[in-house]
């Protein structure tokens, strides 16, 4: 190749020079037709270069070695004039893939839309270019298949409304990890993937709310019961500590009246003639009464120890004696 390179630059070049010793022959007229020639000679430089745009890259094909591993990145460089560099983007595509249909773990079937964000690597770009040369071709005979395979791997494992429902995040997380594997064997990136729709007819859906409707039925009696069974224990709570309580209140009332009891009568065992004389003295005031009318005799003395007239027949008593 490089001796095919030389060759042309070694017969433009020779072309000039001859076309200008012809022009200092004629007396340094150059003639239109050697014009031409170094016109000619300025035409075919940009075949020695290629630019490559940016978030691209570029891929060079020679018609003796074909496809080069070599990926030129973005900018110029210098090529044979003979090869031709093909540009692939490397920027991140958003495909649809629409229309999949998948069978389920009960003998289902759900048609799927998805959205797919993917990106050419750069590396190994010439892997996509020597089987799809396009985006487009790849896309319709890479995304698209591979997309239908692994999704339809997924969903066998899953009754239809699982896949409806709750195993939604469940199918999220196998989708990406299948497609990054897949995807990545033919050099392109995957970066998300989006549910835009699952459809399993309107049968299965009219069925699916049915259930979902009795489901949640069921929910709210069972919350209602749980409700009612926790009031009533509560209740149960309620009354059982406030009967204890009450029997501890009679208790505690019943202990208080005997402790009361007893400490009474063990006050009445303790007062004695003596000790009551002796409470008498300490609470006398020291001064004597006038008369002192006592029980037995039914008669009052005097201080002075004269007699009187007897308690039961006199009317005049100026002062009794108390405690």
């Amino acid at each position: 190749m490089f001796w095919i390179v030389l060759s042309i630059i070694v017969v433009v070049v020779l072309f000039v020079i001859i076309g200008l010793a012809n022009a200092r022959s004629h007396n340094g007229i150059i003639k239109g037709n050697m014009l031409i020639a170094l016109l000619g000679f300025f035409i075919i430089i940009p075949a020695f270069f290629s630019k490559i745009p940016a978030n691209s890259v570029g891929i060079s094909y020679s018609i003796f070695t074909g496809t080069s591993e070599n990926t030129l990145s973005e900018g110029v460089h210098a090529k044979n004039p003979l090869d031709k560099v093909y540009v692939i983007s490397t920027e991140v595509q958003t495909m649809t893939v629409a229309n999949l249909t998948t069978q389920t773990q009960d003998a289902q079937y759900v048609n799927s839309a998805l959205d797919i964000k993917y990106r050419i690597n750069p590396t190994n770009a010439y892997l996509v270019f020597k089987q799809y040369r396009t985006l487009d071709a790849m896309s319709s005979s890479l995304i698209v298949p591979t997309t239908q395979r692994v999704l339809e791997l997924i969903t066998t494992e899953y009754n239809v409304i699982d896949i409806l429902g709750s195993a939604r995040s469940e199918i999220y997380g196998k989708l990406e990890i299948a497609l990054t594997e897949e995807l990545a064997k033919y050099g392109v990136e995957f970066y998300s993937v989006s549910i835009t729709d699952m459809d399993a007819g309107i049968e299965i859906e009219t069925a699916i709310t049915a259930e979902a409707v009795a489901k949640k039925a069921v929910e709210t009696a069972e919350q209602e019961l749980l409700k009612a069974e926790t009031e009533a224990k509560k209740k149960s709570v309620t009354a059982q500590a406030e009967q204890e309580a009450a029997i501890i209140d009679a208790q505690t009332r019943v202990i208080e009246a005997q402790a009361e009891k007893d400490a009474n009568d063990l006050m009445s065992q303790s007062l004695t003639d003596q000790i009551l004389r002796q409470q008498w003295i300490e609470k006398w005031n020291g001064e004597m009464p006038t008369y002192y009318g006592g029980e037995d005799t039914g008669l009052m003395f005097s201080v002075d120890g004269s007699q009187t007239t007897p308690a039961t027949q006199t009317q005049e008593t100026t002062e009794t004696i108390t405690e």
